[in-house]
């Protein structure tokens, strides 16, 4: 073994950049089954080793996300877990990471949520309790200064600064909304994504202000859209995903071609899937 770890760690110090492609590619067929004992090498390995060693680790964890990710959208029904869609997707742009902090965090919040509902004298009282939180105290609004910046898509990024468009921001107050104990639904208006708690609307993109009816209205006539019943029914969780995913889709078609194509993919996957059911 130990001759083969040798072995290992002088090919991977060869100085043919297309032999060691090679090598790293090699390796990382192994797939997950092999990534502890790439991590044992770690400990025996110098800067130049570790540091193509790491590489083919996160290239496994990269593939095995994606695959994880593409069988979640095959899978995907009206009753399939949304949040755990959603820090799938995260992984297969930060692979190998388990998002634990992000997690805590929105525990936390939905803890302090539920300790605040205690005062509360009704349902209006809970959800624009949960609203001034989020919005005024956490501090979650729209990222209006990096709009397309892929990150405003992602749960743990939009968690960790508190910045996201308008539907990864919905997510979290659905989410919070669920460890408080009060049912919080999405609502995809065209062109801008809402939560709603019975029939009362907030727009968390612009710190949970509450938005009615007229104000819908106006919204889409500047789109030359009529508002319709539809557009502010609850959206079922497929179509929830299949809009994060679409928005990743508009920022790549320009930006990043081979993540617009698997976008295509997944996408496909999941209306594949939607369609079975």
């Amino acid at each position: 073994m130990t001759e083969q770890r040798d072995a290992l760690l002088r090919l991977l110090h060869d100085d043919d950049p297309a032999t060691l492609l090679l090598l790293k590619g090699q390796l990382a067929a192994r797939g997950p089954a092999a990534i502890p004992e790439f991590r044992a090498l770690l400990a025996a390995s110098d800067a130049v080793a570790a540091r193509h060693l790491r590489d083919v680790i996160a290239e496994i964890e990269a593939r095995e996300a994606d695959a994880v990710f593409e069988k979640i959208c095959a899978d995907f029904g009206p009753e399939s877990d949304l949040e755990n869609a959603a820090w799938q997707l995260a992984a297969t742009f930060l692979p190998g990471e388990n998002f634990a902090p992000q997690r805590a965090l929105l525990d936390a919040w939905g803890a302090e949520v539920a300790r605040r509902f205690r005062k509360a004298e009704s349902d209006l009282d809970r959800i624009e309790m949960l609203v001034e939180y989020l919005g005024d105290e956490v501090g979650l609004c729209g990222n209006v200064e990096d709009y397309n910046n892929i990150n405003n898509s992602l749960l743990p990024e939009v968690i960790d600064t508190r910045l996201g468009i308008p539907i990864s921001l919905s997510l979290i107050y659905i989410l919070v909304g669920k460890r408080a104990g009060i049912p919080i639904s999405g609502a995809g208006l065209p062109g801008h994504f809402l939560i709603r708690h019975g029939q009362n609307f907030f727009d968390p993109f612009h710190r949970g202000v509450r938005v009615g009816l007229e104000e819908c209205r106006e919204r889409l006539a500047q789109q030359k859209i009529t508002l319709l019943p539809s557009h502010l029914q609850p959206l079922p969780a497929p179509q929830f995903l299949m809009r994060m995913l679409a928005n990743i889709h508009v920022i790549a078609e320009e930006s990043d071609p081979p993540l617009a194509a698997k976008m295509d993919g997944w996408i496909t996957a999941l209306n594949s899937g939607t369609k079975r059911l």
